[in-house]
């Protein structure tokens, strides 16, 4: 089977889903089929698996494929029941990155904390791992995006529950987002940011894998709130008239 590749537009995770649905669409994948491996698509396409695991998030929380134990991910039946849950990352009021980074607060401090309770050698290793490979990564304004959200998203699988895993994922295009745009407004102050951003990190991996729950919680929520101020973001601002 060969899908036919894209261009490589700034949304490649949309893209890729849109190029997935079209092949769902128009018949190529089945209800029952299963979608090619990451590994294929990556290849396919020419991104990183990373970048593959957002658009299948995206196709899933659309209600197009599933997950089944043994099986992968799987076309789903259109007449299913089981629909998709779906989130607009484009509100059009001009909040919408502020709106993602609140949604990430409810969702990754309560992760971190479940994966310094629940985590296993095998997943803390990988979000250590994951974290080295950040530190290192070479091209800090394009391989390092990936590796940011590959944290987080190892982070979702310590956690042990697959539904976070599916949230962070489908979250990933709105931080893929802002975290690019938190490189290029640094501009002659990268550096700074680099290591502010590193250290945030490096907390956040010292307290999950020392299985400190409280610890992990702070660090994720400082990682965030600092996070959304470096675009300009104040999440717990009181609006004007709110007490």
């Amino acid at each position: 089977m060969r899908i036919n590749a894209i261009d490589r537009p700034v949304r490649l995770p949309a893209r890729i889903a849109e190029a997935l649905t079209r092949e769902i669409e128009e018949g190529r994948l089945k209800p029952g089929d299963r979608l090619p491996t990451e590994q294929y698509l990556a290849e396919n396409f020419a991104v990183s698996r990373n970048v593959v695991r957002e658009a299948i998030a995206q196709l899933r929380s659309a209600g197009l494929v599933k997950s089944r134990q043994g099986l992968g991910t799987i076309v789903a039946d259109g007449g299913d029941a089981e629909r998709g849950f779906h989130i607009d990352l484009d509100q059009g009021d001009g909040n919408a990155s502020q709106y993602v980074y609140e949604l990430r607060l409810g969702i990754e401090v309560q992760a971190a904390d479940f994966a310094a309770r629940r985590g296993d050698a095998a997943l803390l290793r990988a979000v250590s791992e994951t974290f080295e490979r950040m530190r290192d990564a070479e091209r800090w304004q394009a391989e390092g995006v990936d590796l940011d959200i590959e944290f987080h998203l190892a982070i979702a699988r310590a956690s042990g529950n697959p539904l976070i895993v599916d949230a962070i994922g489908y979250l990933a295009g709105g931080m893929r987002k802002t975290i690019v745009a938190t490189r290029e407004r640094s501009g002659e102050v990268i550096g700074e940011v680099k290591r502010l951003t590193l250290d945030e990190h490096a907390a956040i991996r010292d307290a999950i894998v020392g299985h400190d729950p409280a610890a992990a919680r702070e660090a994720m929520m400082r990682h965030i709130t600092n996070a959304a101020h470096r675009l300009g973001y104040d999440i717990f601002r009181e609006e004007a008239g709110s007490r």
